[in-house]
């Protein structure tokens, strides 16, 4: 009777919680992302939103991203970032050469989080990293 009690409850929660994760709303986001006025391309679009998990996505060659709604964050306050790196050949202190990734855009573009507020539905937001 205990061992049927705790198979009735465990997966009771499993639904419960699975039924949970479903409600959770997302949000779609999509965008250009730009430097000197130009796209940026195979760069890493990061949102971190204050509830939830982070979302991200690549841009492609004309500096676009897309997070579809299935994988986008939750509606709300949100800091996003985007990152690029390059691969470079690097001479190590022993003479030896090795591949390492070096910040592709510069030290006050890269990693730097912008304040921004999703709504609900698909939300449109280019990031020009001049500013």
């Amino acid at each position: 009777m205990k061992r049927l009690t705790f198979i009735t409850l465990l997966t009771l929660s499993c639904l419960f919680f699975s039924g949970c994760q479903k409600g959770m709303e997302r949000c779609a986001v999509e965008g250009i992302v730009t430097f000197q006025g130009q796209p940026v391309s195979d760069a890493t679009v990061i949102i971190r939103p204050e509830a939830g998990t982070d979302a991200g996505a690549k841009t492609d060659t004309t500096g676009k991203y897309i997070i579809p709604k299935d994988e986008g964050p939750m509606p709300g306050n949100v800091q996003i970032m985007v990152e690029k790196y390059i691969e470079a050949n690097e001479k190590g202190g022993d003479g030896r050469m090795s591949k390492v990734f070096k910040p592709a855009l510069p030290p006050n573009v890269q990693s730097k989080l912008k304040p921004f507020t999703l709504t609900r539905g698909t939300n449109k937001i280019d990031l020009n990293l001049d500013q």
